[in-house]
């Protein structure tokens, strides 16, 4: 892997933008992207959620970034730990920098605080024939934005603590988490894993989901290396044992409350 530039380094600050995400793959698709370059921007035009959901932000309220990282010397088949890479740095950020309680991982990539949504976060890869070279870390934070009328279930961080923040504060912080990070996915990337399940919203509860417009109990056992979940289900007939499901995202709904 690359380290022509730290975390951090090279931040490019866009007024207005269709997605970060996308302003990040552009560089990368023109051969100018490097290893932690940063794109923030104040407002999105078009945010993007997982698979094709909309993130929609106030202007300059929020911290909406991408960061570029170089992946050749990753094997193609960790790119779930990544992702459970970036949730344990805004975890932790959240609890250990900010001491915001109850924040844990809703499967598979959005940040709670209690039961709203404070964070989401979105990775797009670059992979040409077998290898992954590039990946795009999406993140939206929820700082200082208070109203949320398009999502009853959002909150912020000064919506959870009274108070507000500097964003651009709030983005070194990260960038700092997510480089520490990063040398533990090189040297470790099973225990983001374990650190992940650790966090999971719900792990080793009861649980309702839909699947099929149907709705199911079970409980809810941990996450895979590939991002499936794994539910314990509870037949209908309490006799029987229950059998261990895995699921892949959007397969089931998860009903929080």
């Amino acid at each position: 892997m690359q380290q022509n530039s730290a975390f951090g380094e090279i931040i490019i600050e866009l007024k207005e933008i269709d997605s970060t995400n996308n302003y990040a793959m552009r560089l990368i698709n023109e051969g100018m992207a490097e290893h932690g370059l940063t794109i923030k921007a104040d407002f999105q035009t078009h945010g993007k959620g997982q698979l094709g959901n909309t993130w929609m932000a106030e202007e300059s309220k929020n911290l909406l970034c991408s960061v570029i990282l170089d992946t050749k010397g990753f094997e193609i088949e960790k790119q779930f730990i990544l992702n459970c890479m970036t949730c344990v740095s805004v975890t932790e950020l959240l609890m250990q920098q900010y001491n915001i309680p109850n924040v844990s991982i809703k499967w598979p990539n959005d940040i709670y605080a209690g039961n709203k949504k404070i964070a989401g976060i979105l990775i797009e890869n670059n992979i040409r024939g077998s290898q992954w070279t590039f990946a795009v870390v999406g993140i939206g934070l929820n700082i200082n934005q208070e109203e949320f009328s398009y999502l009853k279930t959002a909150t912020s961080m000064k919506n959870e603590l009274k108070k507000e923040f500097k964003v651009n504060m709030v983005l070194k912080q990260l960038l700092k988490k997510l480089a520490s990070s990063l040398n533990e996915f090189k040297k470790n990337p099973n225990s983001l894993l374990v650190t992940y399940n650790n966090y999971l919203m719900h792990v080793q509860q009861e649980i309702q989901f839909m699947y099929k417009y149907e709705l199911k109990k079970g409980i809810l056992k941990r996450v895979t290396d590939q991002g499936l979940i794994e539910i314990a289900e509870m037949p209908h007939d309490r006799i029987k044992e229950s059998k261990i499901k895995c699921y892949k995202h959007k397969e089931i709904e998860l009903l929080i409350g």
